[in-house]
């Protein structure tokens, strides 16, 4: 098989197992899937075989103009865009007085020009991709001893949990990739990380009232990575507001959330605007030095305290210790990213 990729210069590339929008052959079907679904099963479909009707739903794909620029596939591979039957009825196609060196010369730099600006347009797309998923997205990273679910089809229908488990996490393989082990029978599986979640244990059965089950369903919206507006029941002054980061979401078991403080260096009014966009709020991290005391940096220029961490505190649902949610669920990293846009 190499020897074959070799002889006709073919280069071969893997994508990441079970993430399919790594390998943007899987988009370029999709649109194609679309077109076939269409054009047979139509009522007035001329043709019900899909392979009749792919060279046509290839031509319509080639002459589509990238997004981002007026080049097409077609235009990429010949040098110019498809005619229509239409076109050759408006007249004799004009020749062009060119020495065949002059044709080569122009033609080579057509095909230069065409593809620095699909080069460019493509490198765009994917920064505002990565704008777009590292807004709902995070990293995530298992622990050696971390107890897991993992995802298993195996061909069984909707009435079965895919969900399997717990797993226990022995090996990590690569960034993407573990090794878990069964808790019961203590077999050795190897999955993607985009196969297991973490697992915390069996969901207590709560007998609550009403606020509390309602309070409850506001923390598990809570999503890790947006920002929360929220007042601390332990604090002296009632109506003070804090402002942070969710790093980690609810956990059933333990009841909790933790959140990642920042300091608000902005008008102190006590009230929390969330029409206004976070490109025109002054918030910085906020840290904790070995005494205890708690600081930030207004300005990158400043340096951390030695010892110095950052103020990530754990509240519960209940108790001296818990809070009130007051804004929920902004995102801090997309309106910076917009921003960023705009100004280029």
């Amino acid at each position: 098989m190499q020897t074959f990729l070799k002889q006709f210069k073919i280069r071969c590339g893997y994508s990441i197992p079970y993430h399919p929008q790594s390998n943007p052959v899987e988009r370029v079907h999709r649109y194609i899937n679309a077109l076939l679904r269409v054009a047979v099963s139509r009522s007035d479909a001329v043709h019900d075989d899909w392979a009749v009707c792919l060279p046509y739903v290839e031509f319509s794909y080639d002459e589509k103009f990238i997004p981002g620029t007026k080049v097409s596939p077609f235009m990429l591979h010949n040098g110019y865009q498809p005619l229509y039957p239409e076109d050759l009825a408006k007249g004799p196609i004009k020749c062009q007085n060119k020495t065949y060196q002059e044709k080569l010369e122009f033609t080579t730099e057509m095909f230069e020009q065409m593809e620095k600006i699909v080069r460019e347009a493509n490198e765009e797309a994917k920064a505002k991709q990565k704008v777009n998923y590292d807004a709902t997205h995070f990293d995530v990273e298992f622990q050696m001893g971390d107890s897991v679910l993992h995802f298993c089809d195996a061909g069984l229908d909707k009435l079965h949990f895919k969900w399997h488990g717990p797993y226990e996490v022995v090996e990590k393989k690569s960034p993407v990739k573990y090794i878990i082990k069964d808790a019961l029978d203590g077999q050795l599986v190897e999955a993607s990380v985009q196969q297991i979640i973490p697992f915390y244990g069996e969901e207590p059965v709560y007998d609550d009232d009403d606020e509390m089950i309602q309070s409850r369903g506001e923390w598990k919206s809570l999503k890790h990575g947006t920002f929360v507006v929220f007042k601390r029941h332990d604090d002296v002054s009632w109506d003070h507001l804090h402002v942070g980061e969710i790093t980690q979401a609810y956990n059933s078991v333990t009841g909790a959330i933790e959140i990642l403080h920042y300091v608000d260096m902005g008008p102190n009014d006590r009230t929390w605007d969330p029409a206004k966009s976070m490109e025109k709020r002054r918030i910085f991290v906020e840290y904790v030095d070995p005494e205890g005391n708690s600081y930030t940096r207004k300005r990158n220029t400043t340096q951390l305290i030695p010892g110095s961490t950052e103020f990530r505190r754990k509240y519960a649902l209940q108790g001296r210790e818990s809070i009130t949610i007051i804004v929920k669920n902004f995102n801090r990293r997309l309106h910076e990213s917009q921003r960023l846009f705009k100004e280029k």
